[in-house]
């Protein structure tokens, strides 16, 4: 008689579905973390490697421009003559992180010292290969005055006297 007066009242009914229904809510919102998780995690490893790989990017660029002054420089002083390519190919590739050397030469002829070197780097990163490609290249050229108007000057100066 009791349990039925208790049914019919809905004390148990209610705390019952109650409970489940306190026990629903918390499992959902445990569960939404892990679902936003799986679209925001991805999206901000992306955007960590993508910085990663400008910064590698940005150091080699830095570093072949470096390498190609000092060396044009090193040639306009005398200080060092370049017999081939190859030669002029291992000083730029000094430094660098992710780029290899494809092609590079220094010129030397009465008014300038003209340099140019390729680089390029290939890397199959899956989230970033599909932004800006697989395959970078890095192409730079330098010319440096061989006649310094400083020297003429003087020279000039000395003729004079």
């Amino acid at each position: 008689m009791e349990l039925r007066k208790k049914l019919l009242s809905g004390n148990l009914i209610r705390k019952k579905f109650f409970n489940n229904r306190l026990c629903y809510k918390a499992f959902r919102m445990k569960g939404s973390y892990t679902v936003e998780a799986v679209f925001v995690v991805p999206i901000i490893l992306g955007l960590i490697f993508a910085m990663i790989y400008v910064i590698f990017y940005l150091h080699d660029k830095v570093v072949v421009y470096c390498n190609m002054q000092q060396a044009v420089v090193h040639v306009a002083e005398g200080r060092k003559e370049y017999k081939n390519n190859e030669e002029w190919q291992q000083d730029m590739q000094e430094g660098l992180w992710i780029f290899q050397v494809v092609s590079g030469a220094v010129n030397k002829d009465k008014m300038y010292i003209k340099s140019e070197t390729a680089v390029e780097c290939s890397l199959n990163i899956p989230v970033i290969g599909y932004f800006i490609g697989s395959r970078q290249e890095i192409k730079a050229e330098d010319k440096y005055l061989a006649i310094h108007p400083e020297f003429i000057i003087r020279a000039k100066d000395i003729i004079k006297s």
